[in-house]
């Protein structure tokens, strides 16, 4: 549905030029206008979605003679003291700069060249505390004192979500007066909700007709749910659907009453439609909708915040995607109003409200493969001391549920490169990996399963590796060593898995920092390296500790685990019956069941599957042998 007509502003904030439709702030305005006069330092905070951004772009910008208004935005892009810079910089159009000026000194330079205070305003400062490390705050720390110190016409604005007010503490042992002139931005009140509908609806520009003016109670009603507060942004996006869908009916006579509220909705049916409805056309029209919406969780902070993201930073995360492919993408949120373009080819969701909707969707994802590739089955199924073997895949009961989080860790989740699996000995890991994973995984992907030991570790390529650091623009060497007994190496963006099970044996065998370090090096270069490929550790539990280290290099690995727990009892009777039926075995008395788990469990009670099946294979050789 087109919006070319509609004076709502969905989920964009409002800009200096869209001062006659701006209504309901006056009060926040006039305030944020009378404490220009008397600070240079302003703090704006409030709840996501209360209109900070209009409240500056259109009401501060709209309050001032054009004599007295030089604004300057800055964002944190990549890094928000380059960003400051940059924007600076951007504005210095008589080309007045020196090499060496300092920040103070751009901004005194301005202030000469255009006559006009300058207004530094950081919108969304809040991004700085989700994205940006301590080192960037307090070096914006520091110029934002400097430039303060310096006593020029230039007046600072931060504005941001009130949920992040604590942690502006770094700011304040550099800047104590952060926190002076602050203003907090509420939810509007219904009063003015009604102010906004309804002098909206009297522009004839947009030919918008009530039924009766009591009707913006029935809009705010929805919008609210039974709260006392209207989220501004919601506000939008709910009069936003009303007018598409009045202009559908006639696009000359644009009348809101309450059938039409009725269509509408709840403001949470509105934004969840909205975003249903551009992923059923992606679907229809681009490709399949679960990589839709795994692609917009692209965007999407692990807090659900909307996070910018740079062009090539998409490639890095999707290199399996051509360029061409990942602007159609580009092209198709940014016209459906979802994403929405930056400065330097970056790209973000359009609102929060947006994020915290697609933070909550979980796409289907790839099916795990119903068919196990066929090989020949061994007599006997059990297999002792050894872990079983992906050719074993058929023999292997009880895990199903393991299988499937493990399945759908690495091939659904796209998010992260990386899966750890975690757990005591006894539990099963290698062979969840072994019987489980890999033969569901081989159909998608190439598989490399590494089992690491001290012959593992003593080979050439292996020392080679623990002995130097990755080097830049060389095929990664932990990538060789998977892939060294294959014909060629496989393409690039072909999407590979290299398993590295019982990894704790380089913590036992490699005693060296450096050489440990080195290792770190080259599992993050793997990553890093836009090779399409995903990473699997497989550690007893008891070498977590060790893994902190690596963390440094692979940032989350801590974080992106599967635990591996012992069976219960009732899983472990299951593995019992369903393996005895494949060895012709009959176990049918829940006594003789009972006593078996019994004598496989630990002290603590745990079944030991390892025990489990050395005492299932001395059954079955003791029924043959008889």
């Amino acid at each position: 549905m087109e919006n070319k007509g509609s004076p709502f502003k969905f989920l964009d904030a409002y800009q200096q030029e869209d001062k006659d439709i701006f209504f309901g702030r006056e009060t926040e305005v006039e305030t944020l206008y009378r404490m220009t006069y008397h600070t240079n330092l302003i703090l704006l905070y409030g709840m996501s979605g209360t209109g900070k951004t209009s409240i500056i772009n259109c009401g501060l910008a709209n309050s001032f003679d054009s004599s007295d208004w030089f604004e300057i935005y800055i964002r944190r892009q990549e890094d928000i003291n380059d960003a400051l810079v940059r924007e600076l910089r951007a504005k210095d159009l008589s080309k007045s700069f020196e090499k060496d000026f300092t920040l103070p000194q751009m901004v005194e330079s301005l202030y000469k060249d255009f006559l006009r205070p300058v207004y530094l305003i950081f919108d969304q400062f809040e991004e700085l505390f989700i994205l940006g490390s301590e080192a960037e705050q307090e070096e914006l720390a520091r110029h934002l004192k400097d430039i303060l110190a310096a006593d020029l016409p230039c007046k600072i604005i931060i504005s941001m979500r009130e949920e992040y007010l604590a942690r502006l503490s770094v700011f304040e042992k550099i800047v104590p007066r952060i926190f002076d002139k602050r203003l907090r931005i509420e939810p509007m009140t219904r009063a003015n909700a009604r102010r906004v509908i309804l002098q909206t609806a009297q522009n004839p520009r947009f030919n918008i007709t009530l039924c009766y003016d009591s009707i913006a109670d029935d809009i705010i009603n929805n919008v609210t749910q039974g709260t006392g507060w209207v989220q501004l942004a919601y506000l939008q996006v709910f009069l936003d659907k009303m007018y598409r869908l009045a202009a559908e009916d006639d696009p000359d006579n644009i009348y809101f009453d309450e059938d039409l509220v009725k269509r509408v909705g709840g403001i949470e049916d509105v934004l969840g439609d909205f975003l249903e409805e551009q992923l059923d056309v992606f679907g229809r029209d681009v490709d399949r909708r679960d990589m839709g919406i795994r692609w917009l969780k692209l965007f999407v902070s692990d807090k659900g915040t909307k996070v910018p993201i740079k062009f090539r930073e998409i490639l890095e995360m999707m290199p399996e995607m051509s360029e061409a492919r990942i602007n159609i993408y580009l092209e198709f949120f940014v016209n459906r109003r979802i994403l929405r373009p930056l400065e330097n080819e970056q790209f973000e969701l359009a609102h929060d409200s947006l994020a915290n909707k697609i933070f909550d969707k979980r796409p289907k994802g790839i099916s795990m493969p119903r068919e196990l590739p066929e090989y020949p089955l061994p007599d006997n199924p059990f297999v002792g001391f050894e872990p079983y073997t992906k050719e074993m895949a058929a023999l292997f009961f009880g895990r199903r549920k393991e299988i499937q989080e493990l399945f759908d860790k690495v091939v659904n989740e796209l998010s992260s490169r990386t899966t750890l699996v975690l757990g005591p000995m006894g539990v099963g890991k290698t062979s969840l990996i072994r019987a489980g994973l890999w033969p569901r995984l081989e159909p998608l992907m190439k598989v490399q399963y590494l089992r690491v030991s001290r012959e593992f570790i003593d080979s050439t390529l292996v020392q080679n590796m623990l002995n130097f650091e990755p080097q830049a623009g060389e095929v990664p060497v932990l990538l060789r060593i998977a892939f060294q007994w294959e014909k060629k190496m496989p393409d690039r963006t072909e999407r590979k898995v290299i398993i590295l099970d019982q990894f704790e044996e380089f913590y036992i065998w490699v005693q060296d920092p450096t050489r440990l370090l080195h290792l770190s090096l080259h599992l993050a270069y793997l990553l890093d390296a836009r090779q399409n490929t995903d990473l699997i550790l497989v550690v007893r539990d008891e070498f977590f500790s060790q893994l902190q280290e690596l963390e440094v290099f692979v940032p989350n690995i801590l974080e992106e685990q599967v635990r591996i727990r012992h069976v219960d009892k009732k899983t472990a009777a299951d593995i019992i019956v369903q393996s005895a039926e494949k060895a012709d075995l009959v176990i049918d008395n829940d006594q003789v069941i009972d006593k078996i788990i019994q004598n496989v469990s630990e002290e603590d009670g745990k079944v030991n599957l390892t025990y489990l099946q050395l005492y299932m294979d001395r059954l079955y050789k003791a029924a043959h042998d008889s």
